[in-house]
């Protein structure tokens, strides 16, 4: 028979992994203390035992007092194991902030006294917060620290192996991890550890119901159930939660619904801090599969609700957030969808209203807490921050010309850093996010109150089934059912690949009509769009689509509208009475390659020898830089021309458009920001697209990325990105279009103008146009640049040359608060 030896020291939270389920919650290893004060030691027991019954508050406040004595008695073993068991307390109880602290104060301490058996715990235990969270790279980081400091100090705990093997599967890496997850087994086994046995069957098998996998699922699952049941586990309910998902894959709904019933029971009865809103979600999908919608639109109301509590506890950095906003995604996308297919059936406007309010709200709290949580974060970031920022650049730059593995190593481990700065940060700013979703039916006034008499709100929500479409003005609101995500992506596809060949029809009147065909005059008047996409909409021209055909000639839709893309609902309203008035910024023409005249970098000896006429020429020994683009000469001409429209300016080209001049320049918080320069695209798994500036005086080229943006923590009101691609990012359901323009937003522009892809190198037409119309109708505040870019872009149609092309001017886009 298995036995467990219960640690005299440290507690570890194991494989606590978002999806597949909680730990057995058992202390994890045996630690001799030899410590005199036995009363410390006894402490350690007693908390164990808590911990171990699910008392975890009544184990945090021994765990706390044990912390202060051994502080007193200047202990810093007893106080990693202290501090390691309080963040286990913490983290059982889902304070996952007051987790993260406590856990890092104890890694702290571990590795100043070299204690790299403790060490290995808490990183592991790390990797299952960040896993919970949803960050699944930082996660996979920490979980191979972990191992490798367990393989170092044996002998190794076997649940560290299948952390790391958990968190591989999660990263679509399941052929990688199987052998991981035997040998996790097989360790657990022999060393007759009950728990981890169990945890290792119910995490192997849960992974094997994702993955399809499900004739070994049923083996691993019953093991793990007849394991738990025979230990009277206290997390019974997953055993009973992952026998339902199989049943459900298997399609035997009536056994799948017996058995989410008893895991639902089984949770209830263990402890009010079960995060029941998993199995609220789970048990709406099963009635959703037995037709039972308004049932399952109950049970997803019940899982929103608690997953907003689970939200408000996300780790303070923008990973973190991105993730987690993912992941509870599916929770918002299964409750709008629902409310929506039951609101065309029955015609009840409540739930269309409620179907509305839940996808703006999943839109709208990941940027607003993000934004609160880089207000608060802004001054307590280290000075070492800027210095590993710059090295992740450099990485990413040298892994745009070339993907090397030792490079990707340490671009991981630079990105793991950044993220535990942030943390820091994150924790010292302290204060939750005071974003409030608004109570049921008030969002839809609140929006209505906003928009003004000229204006309409048009919001989707891309589902696999079907698709949804709200519209909103002042006095209107209308919602419809449009086509599923795959066939609006394969039309929009075919739009964008017509678009930038301009040959926009019928591709782009098609997709006019299945996104917007079926609006009511209501809103087809009104001459100001205002739009909040989701995924694959980021990618589309939308002023390039078709409206209709008059006197032989294609009307777009940008004749007839003025467009603006809103992050979500709560946006509108958000930007205030914002003025013109102040500096406008031109960055430019940088100084790309070594054989660029005005470089001047600092000579070498072989630039010596040919001035004095001893080796050739020395355009021909000169060094090569580590990446190499070709000028922009037009977007010097760019930049002055669009300068030229503005009272006050400076002009950073050459030499000037550096990283450093141009963080300088935005910390004055300038009117206005525009940069024509490369955009080099998100290379290999990653890394992230970034803004290319001048060769350094090593001839090193200076790149800034989204994350450098971010930590400036100033804008100005308007940033224009001229380059290729400038606008495009990942775009996640549930954290909305990535990269520049979210990270402009989030350090504070109130708007964005990006392109789409590449356009024409050429003196900027369309901009010198833009900044024409901004200064002619810079009264009209926040509407202004939209104003001006319609306007712009109907400039260009009406020119008779290339510039009238779709691929010119469509290409470029506004996004911000109105």
């Amino acid at each position: 028979m298995r036995h467990t030896a219960l640690a005299s020291g440290l507690s570890c939270l194991a494989l606590l992994v978002f999806g597949a389920g909680h730990p057995s919650r058992r202390p994890a290893e045996r630690l001799t203390i030899s410590h005199p004060q036995a009363n410390l030691e006894q402490m350690l027991h007693q908390g164990a035992h808590l911990f171990a019954s699910a008392h975890y508050e009544a184990a945090a406040g021994l765990f706390e007092a044990g912390l202060r004595q051994a502080q007193a008695a200047r202990d810093p073993r007893l106080q990693v194991l202290f501090l390691n068991n309080l963040a286990g307390c913490r983290m059982a109880s889902f304070q996952y902030r007051k987790a993260l602290e406590a856990y890092l104060a104890a890694r702290k301490l571990a590795e100043q006294r070299s204690d790299g058996r403790a060490a290995a715990a808490i990183w592991g235990n790390l990797a299952s917060l960040y896993s919970l969270m949803g960050d699944t790279q930082a996660a996979e980081a920490a979980a191979e620290q972990a191992w490798r400091l367990a393989e170092q100090n044996p002998p190794p705990d076997p649940r560290l192996l299948l952390r790391l093997a958990t968190i591989q599967a999660r990263r679509g890496k399941l052929a990688t991890a199987w052998p991981l997850f035997q040998r996790a087994i097989r360790a657990a086994d022999e060393a007759g550890d009950d728990q981890a046995y169990g945890q290792a069957c119910r995490t192997l098998g849960y992974e094997c119901v994702q993955a399809g996998w499900l004739e070994l699922a049923e083996q691993m699952l019953l093991e793990a159930f007849r394991q738990q049941r025979l230990a009277k586990a206290p997390d019974i309910y997953l055993a009973y939660r992952n026998l339902a998902l199989l049943r459900m894959a298997q399609g035997d709904l009536r056994a799948a619904d017996r058995l989410m019933e008893a895991a639902l029971a089984a949770a209830r009865a263990r402890s009010a801090l079960v995060p029941l809103w998993s199995l609220y979600y789970e048990r709406g999908r099963l009635r959703l599969r037995q037709n039972r919608l308004p049932d399952a639109l109950n049970d997803f109301r019940q899982a929103l609700d608690l997953a907003r509590r689970w939200r408000l506890e996300a780790l303070p950095a923008d990973n973190f957030r991105i993730s987690l906003d993912t992941g509870i995604q599916q929770v918002y996308a299964a409750l709008t969808e629902t409310a929506a297919t039951l609101a065309l059936r029955t015609e009840r406007q409540s739930l269309a209203r409620e179907a509305f309010e839940a996808a703006e709200e999943n839109r709208a709290a990941a940027l607003r807490a993000l934004l609160e949580q880089e207000a608060r974060s802004e001054s307590r970031l280290s000075a070492a921050y800027g210095e590993i920022l710059a090295e992740l650049h450099g990485l990413e730059a040298s892994l745009w010309k070339r993907d090397d593995p030792a490079l990707r190593a340490r671009l991981r481990e630079v990105q793991r850093q950044l993220v535990e700065l942030e943390l820091e940060a994150g924790i010292r700013g302290g204060g939750e996010s005071s974003f409030r979703w608004e109570p049921r039916g008030r969002l839809l006034e609140r929006v209505q109150r906003c928009l003004r008499d000229d204006e309409a709100f048009i919001a989707f929500h891309l589902g696999e089934q079907a698709s949804y479409r709200w519209a909103v003005t002042r006095h209107g609101f209308a919602m419809a059912r449009v086509p599923g995500r795959a066939e609006i992506s394969s039309l929009l596809r075919s739009f964008i690949e017509a678009a930038r060949g301009d040959a926009v029809e019928p591709s782009g009147r098609r997709l006019y009509q299945v996104l917007f065909g079926s609006l009511d005059a209501e809103f087809t008047r009104k001459p100001i769009w205002l739009l909040a996409l989701e995924t694959d909409l980021f990618e589309a021209p939308l002023a390039a689509l078709v409206v209709e055909r008059r006197q032989g000639r294609p009307v777009y839709l940008s004749e007839r509208h003025a467009l603006q893309v809103v992050p979500n609902a709560y946006w509108l309203g958000s930007a205030g009475e914002l003025g013109w008035d102040g500096e406008f910024v031109g960055l430019g023409d940088p100084i790309y390659n070594l054989a660029d005249e005005r470089w001047v970098g600092r000579l070498r000896p072989s630039a010596v020898k040919s001035a004095l006429g001893l080796l050739p020429p020395s355009g021909q020994v000169r060094r090569q830089a580590e990446l190499e683009l070709a000028r922009l000469p037009g977007s010097g001409r760019e930049v002055r021309a669009c300068a030229a429209h503005w009272s006050q300016t400076r002009l950073l080209e050459g030499e000037q458009a550096s990283l450093e001049r141009l963080r300088e320049a935005v910390s004055r918080r300038p009117a206005i920001v525009h940069i024509a320069a490369h955009v080099l695209e998100r290379g290999p798994e990653g890394t992230q697209a970034l803004l290319a500036l001048s060769l350094d005086q090593e001839g090193r080229l200076q790149v800034v990325g989204p994350a450098t943006i971010r930590a400036w923590g100033a804008a100005p009101r308007l940033v224009v990105l001229s380059g290729c691609n400038s606008g495009l990012g990942p775009a996640l359901p549930g954290a909305g279009l990535l990269g520049f323009s979210r990270a402009w937003l989030v350090a504070g522009a109130r708007a964005v103008i990006a392109s789409l892809w590449p356009t024409p190198d050429d003196s900027g037409e369309l901009f010198q146009a833009f900044y024409s119309h901004l200064k002619k109708w810079r009264g009209l505040g926040s509407r202004a640049p939209l104003l001006a870019l319609q306007q712009a872009q109907r400039d260009m149609l009406a020119s008779g040359n290339w510039r009238a092309r779709p691929s010119y001017w469509a290409a470029y886009f506004i996004i911000g608060a109105h």
